[in-house]
């Protein structure tokens, strides 16, 4: 018997048109969100951001759902982990801006090195 479903938040960083995704950029929108889901009146200013690189096995981002349908790509990307010095929330994105915060029971991990050789 499978739990409560967790809520899974999605957002996308906008582009400059033939730039990446500005790593900046993607922090801010990631705090914002977290701040948010914290009730936090101060913007997510208290929050630490870390960004880490990552490669996602498929178009879910590491954070499949049933019922969906993913594009069977390699997708490079971010594991995105914000805290407040007790707690932590972990976020994935890709690179092309696209993020959302994907609970612990349904996160799965980035590819490693040994797979992607």
């Amino acid at each position: 018997m499978q739990g409560p479903v967790a809520e899974i938040r999605r957002g996308r960083v906008e582009l400059v048109p033939g730039q990446p995704v500005a790593p900046d950029a993607l922090a801010a929108a990631i705090r914002a969100d977290a701040a948010r889901m914290l009730a936090r009146d101060d913007g997510g200013a208290g929050l630490a951001v870390t960004l880490q690189d990552a490669v996602w096995s498929d178009g879910s981002l590491g954070c499949p759902q049933p019922g969906m349908m993913y594009t069977q790509a390699l997708v490079p990307g971010w594991r995105v982990v914000v805290g407040d010095g007790a707690r932590e929330w972990v976020y994935h994105a890709s690179r092309a801006g696209a993020w959302l915060h994907c609970p612990a029971g349904i996160a799965q991990p980035p590819l490693t090195r040994d797979v992607l050789r």
